[in-house]
């Protein structure tokens, strides 16, 4: 006998909640749950042989630590970081299953982020694209319509692009930085300057003031060109929306 069409299935959603305890609830009944908040459905684990890397990806916006399977998850994971419209975010809150010639089928999301007032469900497209990936999707696309759940398929960055990266997340956290100068580096790059210069003009330390710059790039208030390797020697250059800033 074929299978339901999908407007016909029944499609539930497994969770923890709150308190750690197991959750199923058809797809219909779960609009309200938080899973932006709530730990991953299974957590992964490293273990002898296991060909991913399993690795924490800490948000400096609300200070989450995301438990992530794969170096790819954790790339991605960086770049919903440097997202000033993603607020909570959380790393496989979620399990998603329905029947499949008399089988249950899962699909799990890598992550699930409150973005712009809605409850955005992401995935990490994979380094090979299947058949069995596009009708995931296919499902995800159906469940989120019947949800009122955003969905993004997101790749994560590689070759410079990824160095850069790197770099801008290790200078994501506010400690340790001389934060009250700030202000002061911003307003020297309103025209565009290499990064050692305007650390100069602002009368910074090399090694503080650098790191204060890339800060200001992983914030997003200062702009460099991210297909060119980062140094103090790259050129960076306010936003626009940051030119009136401080006056």
């Amino acid at each position: 006998m074929p299978d339901a069409p999908l407007d016909q299935q029944m499609i539930t959603v497994c969770y923890l909640d709150r308190f750690g305890r197991r959750r199923e609830l058809p797809v219909e009944q779960a609009v309200q749950v938080p899973f932006e908040e709530l730990a991953p459905v299974q957590a992964p684990v490293p273990y002898p042989g296991r060909q991913s890397f399993v690795t924490k990806a800490w948000s400096s916006v609300t200070g989450q630590s995301l438990a992530c399977g794969s170096l790819r998850q954790q790339y991605c994971g960086m770049l919903l970081d440097r997202d000033p419209a993603v607020g909570a975010r959380a790393a496989g809150p979620m399990e998603l299953r329905w029947t499949k010639d008399g089988c249950v089928q899962s699909l799990r999301p890598d992550f699930v982020a409150w973005r712009k007032g809605r409850r955005e469900v992401i995935c990490v497209q994979p380094e090979e694209i299947t058949g069995r990936w596009y009708a995931g999707q296919e499902l995800l696309a159906h469940t989120a319509a019947t949800a009122g759940w955003q969905t993004r398929v997101i790749r994560p960055p590689h070759g410079v692009e990824l160095d850069n990266l790197k770099l801008l997340y290790a200078a994501r956290s506010e400690q340790r930085l001389v934060l009250d100068k700030a202000e002061s580096l911003a307003r020297h790059f309103a025209t565009a300057r290499t990064i050692r210069s305007g650390v100069r003009a602002a009368g910074l330390p090399a090694l503080a003031g650098t790191d204060l710059a890339y800060h200001l790039i992983w914030k997003q208030r200062l702009h460099i060109d991210m297909a060119s390797p980062l140094t103090p020697s790259s050129t960076a250059w306010l936003y626009e929306r940051e030119k009136g800033r401080g006056r």
